[in-house]
């Protein structure tokens, strides 16, 4: 698949409650986490996007980069990719967590190159799926749209109905997530 398809959504995640406050917002190495991830990511694929959960996050948005509320709320990163695929147009998305700092866009080349014809590609971190730094098919959409009705709500049960594939990394220092103040201190030593 070419890069000109896809467009990035970058997740600014929900409440932030192990943060304890927003974890967009805090800051790293000089710059909030949705600084870093905005200046790593506008020159990938066809733009930017941001899943702000919420209606009235919507104002977190830099200027230029479009912000998408969740159509089904409450329902987590499953309803961000939901809207986000739903406003995207192109025929990819690429899904990226706020609170990974560190990954690249030469990862995202690699789930590019690897996806072929699937549905939705993901790195595994020591075997486990990683569905917050995905590239999905537009037509996950109806997938997550069908989980959410059916009130499934997590996210990797949808690497379950699409045709998936798994990239396998053994302890990956780039899927360093930034959820806690504890996290931050370590990512700020890796700055």
């Amino acid at each position: 698949m070419k890069k000109s398809e896809l467009t990035v959504q970058i997740m600014l995640g929900g409440p932030s409650k192990r943060m304890g406050t927003d974890k967009a917002l805090v800051t790293l190495g000089g710059k909030t986490l949705l600084e870093r991830a905005v200046d790593t990511w506008k020159d990938y694929g066809c733009g930017v996007q941001l899943s702000v959960g919420a209606p009235e996050r919507k104002d977190l948005a830099p200027e230029g980069t479009m912000a998408v509320a969740d159509i089904y709320p409450d329902r987590g990163p499953l309803a961000g990719l939901h809207a986000g695929l739903r406003a995207c147009t192109t025929s990819w998305m690429l899904l990226v967590g706020v609170n990974f700092p560190f990954l690249t866009p030469a990862q995202a080349d690699v789930l590019c190159d690897a996806i072929g014809g699937a549905d939705a590609c993901v790195y595994t971190v020591n075997g486990v799926p990683q569905p917050l730094f995905g590239l999905y098919r537009k037509r996950c959409m109806s997938f997550a749209e069908t989980m959410m009705l059916n009130g499934d709500y997590d996210i990797r049960n949808l690497l379950n109905w699409a045709n998936t594939v798994y990239i396998p990394l053994e302890g990956a220092a780039a899927f360093h997530s930034v959820d806690t103040p504890e996290d931050l201190e370590k990512a700020q030593n890796l700055v």
